[in-house]
């Protein structure tokens, strides 16, 4: 029993400490038996994290290049640590690259929510607007493809959603799930046969093989340094309201229904951001609730327990005051109140309680424009 209990995975993790100013190495050890977690540091060769559960992680969490959450701290995983968890991990789960091509926004949600069903995970996902040198690198491979020139010209200056994408068999998987490129020739319930038009409007694009999809993924995620270079977020800032699409709601694939209903809502997402929120921000964030609600504490652990989705919103209807209509939308923040007296709204729909009831809203609509640049510049930076 006692071997059982100690099977271990083990990875090689990084932290950049701020205090310090310098990058610390881990064996970041995962086990499978009770699902928790100890780190132990490499430099020091001490233990650093003691072996302690933590909400929202399982092995399937664990691949090259993500990035976990652990008692307030954002640890990188960079590397395996042994044999046996590369052959085991690596043989499960696979990263790659994906792009919701310009769609209305149900759409995407129905297409977002199609890959959660085919047990694909958005682990990273945000809007932006592309460029005829941003649609030349993310198309490389097909550059010299006879209708490259039609796709350069219906991508550049268009909104899209780019994602990394993590799964088994990840790109085989994909092909299966997506379908031909032409729609007409794809086979019935795949994502191209629902929604896709015609072979350059095809409704999403995915990377042809591994090597491919780290190169976009670096590419479309850039580092801090070339964020206000290369597909910059798309924030508005006009007559905005702030979204969150909570961590719960995304691990439980909601993110899709969300997309759905802010679009029959009539709302636009102008602009979107999947990031982890450290703890620090996140009591700095709801601070205004601070001795208010009780559910203060609770509120700061779920929104810093995993990725979220921040989205601005505006209202289709300019005349309209975005912050005031979406909260409308969205319902009180105890989903059990909504349910009763505002069943139409999103708490009520998606919510389970005051503290995981899936959606964030701007309160007050001064705060909308205020909470979008928290967001949206302060945090991105």
């Amino acid at each position: 029993m006692e071997g059982a209990y100690n099977e271990k995975y083990s990875f090689i993790g990084e932290w950049y400490d701020n205090q310090a100013s310098l990058i610390r190495r881990f064996n970041v050890f995962y086990y499978p038996t009770d699902g928790t977690l100890e780190m132990f540091d490499l430099k020091t060769r001490k233990t650093f994290v003691r072996r302690v559960k933590v909400d929202g992680i399982t092995i399937e969490s664990f691949y090259i290049g993500c990035t976990l959450y652990i008692l307030g701290r954002l640890i990188k995983i960079v590397d395996f640590a042994c044999d046996f968890t590369r052959k085991k991990v690596n043989k499960n789960m696979q990263l790659t690259f994906g792009m919701i091509k310009p769609v209305p926004a149900d759409v995407a949600g129905k297409i977002l929510t199609h890959l959660h069903n085919s047990g694909i995970r958005v682990t990273k996902m945000k809007k932006a607007c592309l460029t005829a040198e941003d649609v030349s690198v993310l198309y490389q491979s097909e550059s010299s493809f006879p209708t490259f020139p039609f796709l350069l010209d219906f991508l550049t200056g268009q909104f899209v959603y780019g994602m990394e994408l993590v799964g088994k068999d990840i790109i085989e998987t994909l092909k299966n799930v997506i379908g031909d490129r032409d729609p007409a020739k794809a086979e019935p319930g795949t994502i191209r046969a629902l929604y896709g038009i015609d072979n350059i409007k095809n409704c999403i694009h995915t990377s042809a093989s591994e090597e491919e999809g780290l190169h976009d993924n670096e590419y479309f995620f850039p580092p801090p340094a070339l964020r206000t270079s290369r597909l910059r977020l798309t924030a508005t800032l006009s007559n905005c309201t702030l979204c969150i699409v909570k961590p719960h709601a995304i691990r439980e694939g909601k993110l899709g229904t969300v997309f759905e209903l802010i679009d029959e809502g009539g709302f636009e997402i102008t602009a979107l951001n999947m990031i982890i929120v450290e703890n620090i921000n996140a009591a700095e964030f709801y601070e205004v609730y601070k001795g208010i609600v009780p559910e203060y504490k609770g509120m700061v652990e779920e929104l810093s327990s995993g990725s979220c989705v921040a989205m601005e919103i505006v209202a289709k209807d300019k005349t309209l005051n975005s912050a005031v209509e979406f909260r409308k939308l969205v319902g009180p923040a105890d989903p059990e109140i909504a349910r009763l007296l505002r069943p139409h709204t999103m708490r009520a729909k998606l919510g389970t309680n005051k503290i995981r009831n899936a959606i964030h809203c701007s309160d007050l609509p001064e705060d909308g424009l205020l909470e979008v640049e928290y967001f949206f510049k302060i945090l991105d930076l």
